[in-house]
């Protein structure tokens, strides 16, 4: 059964992230994220003073599963096992072709089509993988093993 605290956290973190928060979720990887959202984008940055995308994806992943990944996208790319956008579950990755036919941009994904990134123009911030450009340049998804 769910506490009254539980819920109150749940729904805070429901309305900071727009997803559904549940005694599913994982609240540890929502909580650290939440700390992230705002950071703004710095080229080859990788803290709360400014990150790029793979440095925050770094970044989270060493806090909230203490593992150590690759520094940059296609990195990860490579180590991750490819899975079907169908498949994905919260803190996967997915990876964007921004601009080029090469892979370029990562996010973690959160739930409900949602995922987390680090914005070249607005810094780390959620958006959904059903937005036209989203759509248009996701290329695939991955799970580290």
């Amino acid at each position: 059964m769910t506490s009254s605290a539980e819920r109150k956290k749940y729904a805070a973190l429901s309305e900071q992230l727009g997803i559904v928060v549940d005694e599913h979720s994982n609240i540890k990887l929502l909580e650290v994220v939440v700390g992230w959202l705002g950071v703004p984008y710095r080229d080859n940055g990788c803290s709360k003073e400014g990150t790029d995308c793979s440095g925050f994806v770094q970044a989270v992943y060493k806090e909230v599963y203490g593992k150590t990944i690759s520094r940059n996208t296609q990195g990860m790319l490579k180590e991750v096992k490819t899975i079907n956008r169908s498949q994905l579950k919260e803190g996967d990755l997915v990876f964007f072709s921004i601009q080029s036919k090469k892979v370029s941009h990562v996010g973690i994904y959160l739930r409900d089509h949602k995922f987390v990134h680090a914005s070249t123009k607005r810094g780390v911030m959620v958006n959904d993988l059903t937005e036209t450009y989203y759509a248009n340049s996701f290329t695939t998804a991955g799970r580290y093993p």
